[in-house]
């Protein structure tokens, strides 16, 4: 983002003017495609259920802690970009592991 001209004369309208208002220079002037949604903050309303706000508090007030509002954007990305849509268990389906596992289990019963 590049600065505006500070030197840029700013007027408010007389009508503005008496109703308290006053304009202000733009601090910062992006062209098109130089800010991506994901780098930019909108301010929003939204009603939490007390204890899920309590929790993230509780976590922010950890040291070196990020601020609640932080985790919990943090938490919605996580949401909004796993790949399963919202699957409990498609990640297990990836994991070796666990599907490893699955099989010296299933091979055990068979035994029995």
């Amino acid at each position: 983002m590049k600065r505006t001209n500070a030197e840029r004369k700013v007027t408010t309208s007389k009508r503005a003017r008496q109703a308290g208002l006053k304009r202000i220079v733009r601090r910062h002037v992006t062209k098109p495609g130089e800010v991506t949604l994901s780098d930019c903050k909108v301010r929003v309303t939204m009603y939490l259920d007390a204890d899920v706000l309590e929790y993230f508090k509780q976590r922010a007030a950890q040291r070196h802690a990020a601020p609640y509002q932080t985790q919990i954007n943090s938490e919605l990305r996580n949401v909004m970009e796993r790949k399963d849509n919202g699957s409990r268990y498609s990640s297990l389906v990836e994991d070796e592991g666990f599907i490893a596992a699955v099989a010296e289990r299933l091979r055990g019963r068979r035994a029995s």
